[in-house]
């Protein structure tokens, strides 16, 4: 009897424990983080380029960091997440109106819309140490 009932509590602490790991965020798990670390890219704009860089951190679902490029000098990352391969964040500059950018990651290039100035045109980044 006393057997049994081990048997029964190791079941149950057992399926809680399994429970519990598998329902942490992937970050947590000890799965590399896909984002954190600078890139390097280019906003498309008008039919022009501008060249930018990001520096990601990201944190649960959480994206801060900050961004710079010739054309809006430097900023930072507000509003930032990263949720089921998807990327949604606002760069707020001080010389620039905000940029409102989304993206996902593929094939480790970032790409996506982004929305400033009245008009949505497309950008894209890689990794710093991937770029050259």
């Amino acid at each position: 009897m006393r057997s049994a009932r081990f048997v029964s509590w190791f079941v149950v602490i057992l399926a809680i424990s399994c429970s519990v790991i598998l329902a942490k965020p992937a970050l947590h798990r000890g799965e590399t983080d896909a984002l954190s670390g600078e890139w390097v890219g280019t906003f498309h704009a008008k039919g022009q380029s501008a060249e930018l860089t990001l520096n990601l951190k990201v944190e649960g679902h959480q994206v801060t960091g900050t961004v710079t490029s010739a054309h809006t000098g430097p900023g930072t990352i507000s509003k930032g997440s990263w949720e089921n391969n998807k990327l949604s964040m606002t760069f707020d500059f001080a010389k620039h109106e905000s940029i409102i950018v989304t993206g996902t990651l593929k094939d480790g290039k970032l790409s996506g819309e982004f929305r400033t100035e009245g008009f949505v045109d497309q950008w894209e980044a890689t990794r710093k140490s991937d770029a050259h």
